[in-house]
């Protein structure tokens, strides 16, 4: 009878515990610790990757210590005579980044020029459909074009979207890039040369980036820039925008509200930093970005002693048409000329 009892209380125990394995009430327990989807968006305050607006501290840039390392050159992309490009991947901060290396076959170190691209929806973004006719110029005219995808595009790290007090955003990738590059000692790169290029939203990131660490950069284009002002940028696609002009208001207030902090996130304010020659191009017939931003960019640089080449493009718009092989040859002279 003992025996029997054993047996019974045993069984029993067995029964409860497969049920409680199995049991629906566990398995959201798992669901809630596991890691989130690679393909899931951020909605941050600061960046939530629905529009060009990418807020950042410009003051906590400054202090900041990048540290990009762990470059690594991955898998060819495409090659032909000429050129070679690779995928490659680094570390910035807590992040992994992705992004591309084009290489010109040619003998020797070639200088690096640093392609930061304009806004790409997230859900299509392609790094080796981005910026083409611009990396296939510079490949041609002998440097290695280094194209960050950023944080949140391509197969990068996504960002939390817990509010951030002194975000540091899509600059601390492109200034990690260099760093993490340089680190990787290439024998066919020479990283003691370095120009930027910002295209679009990437000229308020290469702006932004070199006012904060302008010894890391030779020169700088800028071509249908982004405003230097984060209150133009707010009012052009954060203003009525909600639920993202919800989560900005609450967060960081309003250019209006909150005019200091605002003031420390525009790159406008800290052009004095720049301190290397400046190369400005801007159609006339912008529809995206209008040409009066580059306008007030040209003008606060100069009136920091900066050295700027401005040109504007009378009826082109934000990618240029019959503009580009003029805008492309003097983009590759003021490269071959300061870096």
């Amino acid at each position: 009878m003992v025996r029997r009892s054993s047996l019974s209380l045993a069984l029993t125990a067995l029964l409860l515990l497969l049920t409680l394995v199995a049991s629906p009430f566990h398995r959201p327990v798992e669901a809630s610790t596991a890691a989130p989807a690679r393909t899931a968006l951020p909605r941050a305050a600061h960046n939530d990757t629905s529009t060009p607006f990418n807020l950042v501290s410009l003051p906590a840039l400054i202090r900041h210590r990048f540290d990009g390392h762990r470059f690594e050159l991955g898998r060819v992309l495409s090659e032909t005579l000429t050129a070679t490009r690779y995928r490659i991947s680094y570390t910035s901060g807590d992040l992994r980044i992705t992004g591309l290396l084009s290489v010109p076959k040619r003998e020797g170190r070639a200088p690096l020029v640093v392609l930061a691209h304009g806004f790409h929806r997230v859900q299509t973004y392609r790094t080796e459909r981005v910026s083409r006719r611009e990396i296939n110029h510079l490949t041609s005219r002998g440097y290695v074009v280094l194209m960050p995808d950023y944080r949140n595009f391509g197969a990068s790290d996504r960002e939390t979207s817990r509010p951030v007090a002194r975000p540091l955003g899509y600059p601390e990738d492109l200034v990690n890039a260099v760093l993490a590059l340089r680190r990787a000692r290439l024998p066919f790169v020479d990283t003691s040369r370095v120009g930027v290029l910002g295209r679009s939203m990437g000229g308020g990131v290469a702006l932004s980036a070199v006012s904060a660490r302008p010894a890391l950069f030779d020169a700088l284009a800028l071509y249908s820039p982004i405003s230097s002002s984060a209150g133009d940028v707010y009012r052009r696609w954060v203003r009525g925008n909600d639920p993202l002009d919800a989560r900005v208001r609450a967060t960081y207030g309003r250019p209006a509200t909150r005019p200091v902090l605002w003031r420390k996130a525009s790159s406008r304010s800290f052009v004095h930093r720049v301190d290397v020659p400046v190369q400005v191009h801007h159609g006339t017939a912008d529809p995206v970005c209008p040409v009066r931003w580059s306008g007030k960019t040209v003008a606060a640089l100069r009136q920091a002693g900066q050295t700027v080449e401005y040109y504007r493009y009378p009826g082109e718009d934000h990618t240029f048409g019959p503009g580009w092989p003029a805008m492309a040859q003097r983009l590759g002279d003021f490269f071959d000329a300061h870096v």
